[in-house]
């Protein structure tokens, strides 16, 4: 009799411990998901705002022939005010020649800063 208890304890205990562990899995695979998706959202958040500066820059490069030092110069002539990242940060300008990248650097898509590179024409984190 005292064997068929312990048995049944047994089975009983690893039947919480498996879903002790399902629940863990379902949670990590949950904030995995979330972290993803937000990664996704802030993503096309980043393009839609950023494309406004990058055509801001096309303009003020064709009508001086260079690009500017800072994205300041670009208000209010070229864009009525210029975009921040989804968190509040402004974009990070680099000018390289004629080429530049625009990047918003605490933004994290598949664990890189979000940025476009002029040279490409694509954004890639």
């Amino acid at each position: 009799m005292q064997e068929l208890k312990s048995s049944k304890t047994a089975a009983g205990s690893a039947r919480v411990i498996a879903m002790v562990v399902l629940v863990v899995i379902l949670v990590c695979a949950y904030v995995a998901l979330d972290f993803y998706t937000s990664g996704q959202q802030n993503a096309s958040t980043v393009e839609g705002r950023g494309g406004a500066i990058i055509a801001a820059l096309s303009g003020f490069k064709r009508e001086t022939g260079n690009l500017p030092d800072a994205l300041d110069k670009l208000a209010p002539k070229y864009i009525p005010t210029l975009a921040k990242c989804p968190n509040g940060q402004p974009y990070a300008y680099k000018p390289a020649g004629a080429e530049y990248t625009l990047t918003c650097q605490e933004v994290l898509f598949k664990s890189k800063p979000y940025q476009y590179d002029s040279k490409s024409r694509a954004w890639a984190g």
